[in-house]
């Protein structure tokens, strides 16, 4: 697949496109251990860069702020539901590569899977230039949430904050439904979903139960689905 697209949004082309390839590819491409090339390990890297450089532009923009504040602002920037966000901006789920069954599962439509790969591709970024270079990259990407961080400070609750909305819509309460799918260790061990008026308007997925409803609110409240929604 040619990425030309991508990485013109990204505004860095990259020298050796095996490693945005491999940054593009799930795990679930590939069953053997010992020729896996997937973004596994770089999406490790790429989380550590984005929460170094959003650590290190929060430290300079907002030099009056306690580390507590700090360290919330940075937990929102580079949230699941925030890179998944940016990542459907960057026109990832068009280009990650997925095993047939996890593309029956619908993983293209999965927050958690372009979070990871949003991360990933940064990660790549780094090898392929250095740290510095992806660090401007994903900042510049990145830069409409870092503005909202450094303007307004105070912690947000996705959950309240859609259930507000909804309420002044129609007196009824969003609904979350959330079960076990994976691995106890794994980032996606718990599936939700939140439903309101009969309809589902948003997905989400986490290490914990409550990490998993708080995606599924902050996805819903960035697609809007219900607007779409006859009352």
């Amino acid at each position: 697949m040619n990425h030309t697209a991508l990485e013109d949004k990204l505004g860095y082309r990259f020298k050796n496109p095996d490693l945005l390839t491999q940054a593009l590819t799930h795990p679930s491409t590939d069953s053997k251990p010992e020729t896996r090339r997937t973004y596994e390990r770089l999406e490790f890297l790429g989380d550590a860069i984005l929460q170094l450089a959003v650590t290190q532009y929060l430290y300079h923009q907002m030099p009056q702020s306690p580390e507590g504040e700090l360290t919330q602002l940075r937990a929102r920037t580079v949230s699941r539901a925030n890179l998944g966000k940016y990542g459907y901006i960057l026109g990832l789920d068009k280009y990650i590569s997925l095993g047939k069954g996890e593309e029956r599962a619908g993983g293209r439509g999965k927050n958690s899977i372009i979070a990871n790969t949003f991360e990933s591709v940064f990660g790549a970024m780094s090898l392929d230039s250095d740290y510095e270079t992806a660090k401007a990259v994903a900042l510049r990407v990145l830069h409409e949430a870092l503005d909202s961080a450094a303007s307004s400070p105070k912690e947000i609750n996705p959950k309240g904050e859609l259930q507000a909305i909804l309420q002044a819509i129609l007196p009824e309460t969003p609904a979350y439904e959330t079960e076990e799918k994976g691995q106890r260790e794994a980032e996606d061990r718990f599936e939700s979903r939140v439903l309101w008026h009969g309809h589902v308007i948003g997905h989400g997925h986490g290490a914990s139960k409550r990490k998993a409803e708080v995606e599924a609110a902050a996805v819903a409240l960035s697609a809007k689905e219900w607007l779409r929604i006859t009352l």
